[in-house]
């Protein structure tokens, strides 16, 4: 719904075209509103209307993240459950959804990750990553321990491999939504009216 500004003096109408004109503010109201819902697909699993799929959604159970699993164990971490279960996709360490932020550069608004990994995560793709000697070492011990072994045959391909490939789904978390152009526009109406 429009919002009625009634202008008085000159000076009102000056105000206006000022606040109207003020690019960086502008710019400031939708990267944060870009930001915010970004933000939020992580929490919804979603993306407006596109819900994100589960983590390997064809795979039979017992269910494991086998790439989240290797990524944390290349990087010094241990087994621990969050690997073995389907949902919240994305959300291993919480790194991606907190590196998004946004910035206003003259007439453009950025908003976006600088991680390597995030375009994969938004448009789909292959991923493919080393499998280091200590992660194997890790996953050699977990599948012998007796929670381990209900894994060995989904783990056990991994130890004879220096890398892995993944097919990673498309898990959007950027993007215009409907309810994202609505609240621009009512967030930049108020702006330039002056009632935000």
């Amino acid at each position: 719904m429009p919002t009625t500004v009634t202008v008085r003096s000159g000076e009102e109408l000056a105000r206006l075209r000022a606040r109207a004109g003020d690019r960086k503010t502008l710019g400031t109201i939708v990267a944060r509103i870009l930001e915010s819902h970004a933000q939020r697909a992580f929490v919804e699993q979603r993306l407006g209307d596109f819900a994100w799929p589960e983590r390997y959604p064809t795979m039979e159970d017992p269910f494991v993240n086998v790439a989240a699993l290797v990524n944390w164990l290349n990087h010094g971490g241990s087994v621990i459950s969050r690997f073995f279960d389907r949902r919240p996709a994305l959300m291993g360490t919480g790194t991606l959804s907190r590196s998004i932020s946004g910035r206003v550069k003259s007439d453009l608004v950025e908003v976006g990750s600088s991680l390597p990994y995030a375009g994969i995560h938004q448009w789909g793709g292959t991923s493919s990553q080393p499998v280091t000697q200590a992660a194997k070492d890790k996953i050699r011990r977990f599948i012998r321990s007796e929670r381990g072994k209900r894994y060995a045959f989904k783990l056990w391909p991994v130890l004879g491999k220096d890398q892995i490939e993944t097919q990673v789904n498309q898990r959007p978390f950027l993007g215009i939504t409907p309810e994202v152009e609505q609240m621009m526009a009512e967030d930049i109406e108020d702006f330039v009216s002056g009632a935000g």
